[in-house]
């Protein structure tokens, strides 16, 4: 029984090896479906070299209001006439820098080693 049993399997292992010999003589692989190579750098260096090249008119921009539900009447509690948006315009001319000049301590005098009359803004 023992031998039959081994029998057997060898001929299902068998049968099984044989089922499992692929074609490998093919000559060009780049038409074959199956060895397709995807390359997800490439698709990367794609899309910044579309986004580089585009027009500002082709950009499309979607703005989506959405309404907020305080779960109150706003409208009771400001004046009349509100608007939070009013004086919101910014001018350039509007813009005040200031600028302090630092004062750098050294902790020496360094006219000594300076040339007499230097200037160093000349």
């Amino acid at each position: 029984m023992k031998k039959v049993s081994v029998l057997l399997g060898i001929g299902i292992l068998w049968g099984l090896l044989i089922s499992a010999k692929g074609d490998c003589n093919l000559k060009n692989l780049e038409h074959n479906p199956h060895t397709t190579k995807y390359n997800p750098f490439a698709e990367g260096l794609q899309i910044s070299i579309e986004s580089a090249n585009l027009n500002a008119s082709e950009i499309v921009v979607l703005e989506i209001e959405e309404e907020v539900d305080l779960g109150f009447d706003t409208l009771e509690y400001l004046p009349l006439g509100f608007n939070a948006y009013d004086g919101m315009e910014l001018a350039v001319e509007d813009i005040v820098v200031l600028e302090e000049d630092e004062e750098v301590y050294l902790g020496f005098d360094v006219a000594l080693y300076l040339p007499k009359d230097f200037n160093a803004y000349k």
